[in-house]
């Protein structure tokens, strides 16, 4: 996952403080940690979404150097 406006964006910058946090999607809530990426993993990322958003006016801002270093590792965490 990583951020359309970069490391600037409000999301990324309390992820990456607080290492956690709860995603929602399709009606499900998980509590998650992020952890900031970087390296090969990149390339990896930039392949999906071009093949997720071909076409769209949004690829090139999210595989471009800003976005591409505001890259996190989103990975469920365990809850009591």
């Amino acid at each position: 996952m990583r951020a359309y406006n970069g490391r600037q964006s409000r999301w990324y910058q309390a992820a990456v403080r607080q290492r956690a946090g709860r995603i929602t999607a399709a009606g499900l809530t998980k509590e998650v940690t992020f952890e900031p990426v970087e390296g090969p993993i990149n390339d990896l990322v930039d392949a999906a979404y071009r093949r997720k958003y071909r076409g769209s006016p949004y690829l090139n801002p999210m595989i471009q150097a800003q976005a591409r270093l505001a890259t996190v590792r989103v990975m469920p965490r365990e809850t009591e």
